[in-house]
């Protein structure tokens, strides 16, 4: 689970592209990026996930993240949405044996066969009532103790907005379950892109107490016939990553910003990019002087 904050400083992890996955390698990999956090190091022998642990914890470094990506909950064939259940609980019970802050999640989609389909009904009262049944269900069965269960934010699915998230943790009512927070992915209209300052201070408002975990990337809106926004990596689009780093680290818990699914080459410009925005808002970025100038 989250952890108080010592300092100011900002925690920035990111994809390893390390050619081994011992400890060391693993650890001499991440501070030379001048990371303090990490994705779940993806391996399965049991005593080398405690060696890593080790480690890591050594090293000051955070393991941030287990993916249970593109799981549909919500699955309307049945048998399926039991074995997408299923799955999400194997990994939630393997974010709870890495020591990862969070496992993240994605909302269902009413459809069956994939996890990303369009629908109205996606937005239901129905969607709503029983995705928070099948959280409730997932972390009942799991009972995790040092991970929570999150959300990726998505525009398709639920949770699609900061207000839609805070209800579901509500109405979850369970301590296993936190907030993930993409605000990317639910840049989703000209309003949020042109002043996504503002509309990530509302997303802080709304769900910074619960908040474990963050993405990094950037968005680029498309001005043609039909506006629509393109994914990005970090610094090469519009957001406002001033007000995202100052958000940040006004919290009380020591949340990682993770930079995510970029080429190594566009990860490394990323996180100078966030050093350069974080400097001009008086924060420090920490590991940052262990990279190579």
């Amino acid at each position: 689970m989250s952890f108080l904050r010592t300092d100011n400083k900002l925690r920035v992890g990111g994809q390893c592209f390390a050619n081994s996955k011992t400890p060391q390698a693993l650890v001499d990999y991440h501070l030379s990026h001048g990371f303090s956090a990490a994705y779940d190091p993806g391996v399965e022998d049991p005593g080398l996930v405690e060696e890593i642990k080790s480690a890591y914890r050594e090293a000051g470094i955070v393991i941030a993240e287990t993916g249970a990506y593109a799981i549909n909950i919500l699955d309307t064939n049945l048998e399926l949405r039991e074995k997408n259940i299923e799955k999400t609980c194997r990994r939630l019970e393997r974010a709870e044996r890495v020591g990862a802050l969070c496992c993240v999640g994605h909302g269902g989609t009413v459809s069956t066969g994939g996890w990303f389909a369009h629908n109205p009904e996606n937005f239901s009262q129905e969607s709503f009532d029983t995705t928070v049944s099948i959280i409730q269900r997932i972390l009942d069965t799991v009972k995790p103790e040092k991970t929570v269960y999150v959300l990726e934010t998505e525009s398709r699915l639920l949770p699609d907005s900061p207000e839609i998230y805070r209800e579901l943790v509500e109405a979850v009512d369970r301590p296993g379950f936190g907030v993930h927070l993409d605000p990317f992915n639910i840049t989703s209209n000209p309003r949020r892109f042109y002043f996504s300052g503002d509309f990530i201070r509302r997303c802080f408002r709304e769900l910074g107490q619960y908040l474990v975990s963050c993405h990094s990337k950037d968005i680029k809106m498309v001005r043609d016939s039909q506006v629509h926004f393109q994914e990005t990596f970090t610094g090469d689009g519009d957001i406002d990553y001033k007000a995202y780093i100052a958000e940040i680290v006004k919290l009380e818990q020591d949340v990682p910003m993770m930079i995510e699914h970029f080429p190594e080459r566009q990860q490394d410009w990323g996180y100078g990019y966030i050093c350069e925005q974080a400097a001009a808002v008086g924060v420090t970025v920490r590991n940052a002087e262990l990279r190579p100038r």
